[in-house]
């Protein structure tokens, strides 16, 4: 990932509003959180291979996944409590096979996160979380997703009291 030509400024405003809204809101470190999605490949080849100079071909061995991947939204509280892993799988339906403890779930048909899927997330993941307070406001800190800015998903944010936090685009 290249960093924006404006990253040093992009990054102190970034820095300075959620500065100031944990100093405006005098917020519980248990009531502010950090979380983003990150793509989780199944096989993925080397990007180093050794070969002779001059070679016109070269055979790279794979199990051949990998185009095939997971979605995984990753969440940390500022006191160091780490969220269930929410695992977004690449399909229509939910696997029959019993699943592990600890995760959540879901399915989506091109394996990302929408924004029903983020709604589910909020209330099943971020909702739930050990030391929630329910008049408490709340502080989420958020990767750069154009779904996470949407008029749907401040008002659930809103009615959560929660304030959204959006990391700058190419900074996540």
């Amino acid at each position: 990932q290249h960093l924006p030509s404006d990253f040093t400024k992009k990054f102190i405003a970034f820095q300075q509003y959620v500065i100031g809204l944990h100093k405006g809101h005098d917020y519980c470190l248990s009531q502010m959180g950090n979380a983003d999605e990150t793509p989780v490949s199944f096989d993925e080849p080397f990007n180093n291979i050794i070969e002779e100079i001059g070679t016109k071909s070269v055979i790279i061995k794979t199990l051949g996944n990998e185009k095939m991947c997971i979605t995984v939204m990753l969440a940390v509280l500022a006191d160091g409590i780490k969220l269930p892993p929410y695992v977004i799988l690449k399909r229509k339906t939910m696997l029959k096979d019993q699943l592990p403890t600890g995760i959540i779930v879901r399915c989506q048909n091109q394996g990302w996160m929408s924004t029903d899927l983020m709604k589910n997330w909020l209330n099943i993941i971020w909702n739930r979380r050990p030391g929630v307070l329910v008049r408490k406001r709340r502080m989420l800190v958020l990767g750069t997703f154009k779904e996470y800015l949407t008029p749907a998903m401040k008002n659930i944010a809103g009615e959560m009291n929660a304030a959204l936090a959006v990391v700058p685009g190419g900074m996540s």
